[in-house]
């Protein structure tokens, strides 16, 4: 450990090692170009210039305890941490990172942008412990996000299977769009991003919960294993002509009515409790409104138009039914109201 290097104006190493806690201290409008490798110990930036020299890492930290940049291509092949002291911003607007077969940890309570993360290996994992991160992408199933600390992801892109495992009394926020695959809830604290689904699957393996608005544009599922309770208190999720599957055996906790505010709105259900409303809003075309393929449960079902429920046989559907006016429920199937 040492007090490192002090950068007053611009200069190159052509190669720094670095293997143990090391400053670089670049002052302000100035930059180091070159090399660095760091194996163990920490890069430390304690002024506000820039670090342009490419950096390979196979372990340690990139410890930023000012706001300072990085330009230089960052790459690794280890599990590394990146360190942001908090209400600093550490920009980095090198080659985009892929995380591959390891972990990145981001913690410090600052902010990093980014210009993007990907997950895009099955082994790829980002711990997040309090930190605000601009953008996350998949491209491939991996071990997902590990929330230890309250944290935000401005833009989070999920297009495979995502685990999102938020530690109890904890929350994640931001933004997510669901494009396909999953967003797996393992651990149960509290998702308070906005969702916006187009497709995929919100998978609750845990008790949980979800603040953020859910809206959706495509047809998506909602599955919440047995035994397990997600409680969503976000805005009213209106199906629009799309398809709202629930499934899994647990139990729906909705604050706000699921809407059924369109003549294509479907409502498939599949052995699942829905504790809150439901309100069918709009006249359904036929072979629309609500089916019921495994027995299931529903809150109030709130029906103001004429709407359809497909009944499969040996199969029954519980809750209560309030006919408004205009109100018209139309059956079929061989199961059981």
């Amino acid at each position: 450990d040492s007090l490192g290097l002090d950068v007053d104006a611009d200069s190159t190493v052509t190669s720094l090692s670095v293997a143990n806690i090391t400053p670089v201290s670049i002052a302000s409008g100035s930059s180091l170009s070159g090399g660095i490798t760091v194996s163990a110990g920490s890069l430390k930036l304690n002024e506000t210039g820039t670090l342009a020299s490419t950096i390979a890492m196979s372990g340690g930290v990139l410890d930023a305890d000012e706001s300072s940049t990085v330009s230089g291509a960052l790459s690794h092949t280890a599990d590394i941490t990146i360190d942001v002291a908090d209400n600093k911003t550490l920009t980095y607007s090198g080659t985009a990172i892929s995380l591959g077969a390891n972990t990145l940890t981001l913690s410090g309570g600052g902010s990093l942008v980014s210009g993007g993360l990907t997950l895009n290996n099955a082994d790829s994992k980002l711990l997040l412990n309090s930190i605000t991160l601009d953008n996350v992408s998949t491209s491939a199933n991996s071990l997902g996000i590990d929330v230890d600390n309250n944290s935000t992801i401005t833009s989070l892109s999920v297009a495979n299977i995502t685990p999102v495992s938020i530690a109890t009394g904890k929350t994640l926020s931001g933004a997510i769009t669901v494009s396909a695959g999953s967003l797996k809830l393992n651990e149960t604290g509290t998702l308070a991003s906005t969702i916006a689904m187009s497709g995929g699957i919100l998978d609750a393996d845990e008790t949980s919960t979800v603040s953020g608005a859910l809206t959706q544009s495509g047809d998506i599922a909602i599955d919440v294993a047995d035994n397990k309770t997600l409680t969503y208190s976000g805005t009213a999720i209106s199906l629009g002509a799309n398809t709202l599957t629930l499934i899994g055996g647990g139990t729906l906790s909705n604050t706000n009515a699921l809407v059924l505010n369109d003549a294509n709105s479907l409502l498939s259900l599949s052995g699942i409790l829905v504790i809150g409303d439901v309100d069918g809003t709009t006249a359904s075309n036929s072979g629309k409104g609500i089916q019921v393929t495994s027995s299931a449960t529903l809150g109030d079902y709130d029906l103001s138009a004429v709407s359809y429920l497909s009944l499969a046989a040996n199969q029954t559907l519980a809750g209560q039914l309030n006919l408004q006016t205009n109100g018209e429920l139309k059956t079929s199937g061989d199961g059981q109201y």
